[in-house]
C-alpha cells in the first residue's frame, strides 16, 4: 500500500504535508527490502536536517539503510518509541510508525518529491510488481 496523501523519494522515504510541520517516515517497500529490523537510529529533537547528510539508520538482517532527509529543516519531534520497539514501524509505517516531525526551511521543496503514482511506478520498476501490493 502506498498512501496518496504524501510525497516520496527514491530512497523510499515519505513526507506528509501539514500546517507548518511535516511528518517523515519510511515506506513499507523499504522495510521489506532491508529485512527484519535489528535496530533504528534517529536524531534528537531540535537537530537540523541538512541535505546530503544522513540523519539516521535502519539496520535490517539483509542490509543497513542510511536515512537522508528529503527536506532540510529543524526536527521538532522524534518518535523515540521506535528506537526501543519496532512494532509500530513494522505494523504501520505510514501512521504510528512516523520517524520525525519537522519544520521545513523551504516547504516548496516538497514539490520536487514524487507523488504516490510516480513512486508506485518506481517501485514496480526497481523492486518488482509485487512490491506495491
Amino acid at each position: 500500500m502506498i498512501p496518496n496523501d504524501r510525497v516520496y523519494t527514491t530512497n523510499h522515504q515519505w513526507v506528509k504535508p501539514g500546517t507548518g510541520l511535516v511528518e517523515m517516515g519510511v515506506t513499507e517497500q523499504l522495510l521489506r527490502k532491508i529485512g527484519p529490523l535489528i535496530s533504528v537510529e534517529l536524531p534528537d529533537a531540535d537537530d537540523e536536517l541538512k541535505a546530503e547528510l544522513p540523519f539516521g539508520e535502519l539496520e535490517g538482517l539483509r542490509e543497513t539503510w542510511q536515512l537522508y532527509p528529503p527536506l532540510e529543516g529543524r526536527i521538532v519531534e522524534v518518535n523515540e518509541e521506535l528506537i526501543w520497539s519496532h512494532k509500530k514501524l513494522l505494523k504501520d509505517p505510514y501512521k504510528q510508525g512516523w520517524l520525525l516531525k519537522v519544520r521545513p526551511h523551504d516547504p516548496e521543496a516538497m514539490k520536487k518529491l514524487w507523488n504516490a503514482d510516480k513512486y508506485r511506478k518506481f517501485c514496480e520498476e526497481t523492486l518488482g510488481a509485487a512490491s506495491v501490493k
